[in-house]
């Protein structure tokens, strides 16, 4: 039997001389260059092993298609690779991409305010004790509570509320920088994390957010903060202390009547 010619050498003789590609056909992506960390986020593999992965993955794809005749994608080799061969996949869900970045951006946003939710606030907290410790820069943390939501909510209805907790919103957007993380953790709370910032810095952060809030308001709503910074030479420093802290100082602004803010000391773990 004469000798197959590679899959992409199969063109007439009128199609090789003319130059012209076959319709509809476009440059087959390889496996060399498929991103396999965005294609496939939940693998878990290093670079390394995505390195190795992609290699055997390009030998697969053109051995898929000496076989079947044709050209074939690096994803359909990838996704057949790793599910019958590697093991890597074992239930896969193709999913459009710009399909999973919205799924993904819905699990880490709070819906009504935009801000981050109590997951991703989570995450992030003990990721920035963590860089803050190991670079030896300041860190706070700054609770804000809505102050009388309830009865807010009771008087005009839950969407009046809602309105509210929205401005909070717009309003600590508004005050932070790039860098800033803010979330909201449910209810009438709300947590910021300032990272590269002492407690002098928080307190400016705290006071803008109040007077972003009441600019061009026409009902009033006003909050009450906690702020706690993390000292650099903290030996047990915790996103949970942290927390208790701030919060404390949050009760302590709430109980002084509200509409202000109150910092602690960070105490570590007795």
């Amino acid at each position: 039997m004469p000798p197959q010619l590679p899959v992409d050498e199969r063109r007439s003789g009128l199609e090789r001389r003319s130059g012209i590609e076959r319709r509809g056909e476009s440059p087959v992506e390889t496996a060399a260059t498929l991103p396999l960390q965005r294609v496939f986020p939940h693998a878990r593999l290093t670079e390394s092993e995505a390195a190795e992965r992609a290699a055997a993955i390009e030998a697969h794809r053109r051995e898929l298609g000496t076989r079947l005749g044709r050209n074939v994608g690096a994803v359909v080799a990838a996704v057949d690779y790793l599910l019958n061969i590697s093991g890597d996949l074992v239930s896969p869900t193709i999913v459009e991409h710009e399909a999973l970045e919205l799924l993904e951006h819905r699990s880490i946003t709070d819906p009504l305010t935009g801000l981050f939710n109590r997951y991703h606030f989570d995450a992030t907290m003990t990721r920035e004790i963590a860089r803050c410790r190991r670079y030896g820069v300041p860190l706070s943390l700054l609770l804000v509570d809505v102050d009388r939501l309830k009865l807010l909510n009771d008087r005009w209805g839950h969407h009046a509320g809602d309105q509210a907790l929205s401005r909070v919103a717009v309003a600590i957007q508004k005050s932070l920088r790039g860098t800033d993380i803010a979330a909201r953790l449910g209810g009438d709370e709300f947590a910021i994390i300032l990272p590269d910032t002492d407690a002098v810095a928080g307190l400016i952060v705290a006071t803008r957010i109040r007077r972003n809030l009441v600019e061009g308001a026409s009902t009033m709503v006003t909050v009450s903060g906690g702020l706690v910074e993390l000292p650099r030479d903290a030996a047990d420093a915790s996103a949970a202390q942290m927390m208790l802290v701030a919060d404390h100082a949050l009760y302590s602004a709430k109980n002084s009547g509200g509409n202000c803010v109150v910092q602690r000391e960070y105490q570590s773990e007795d």
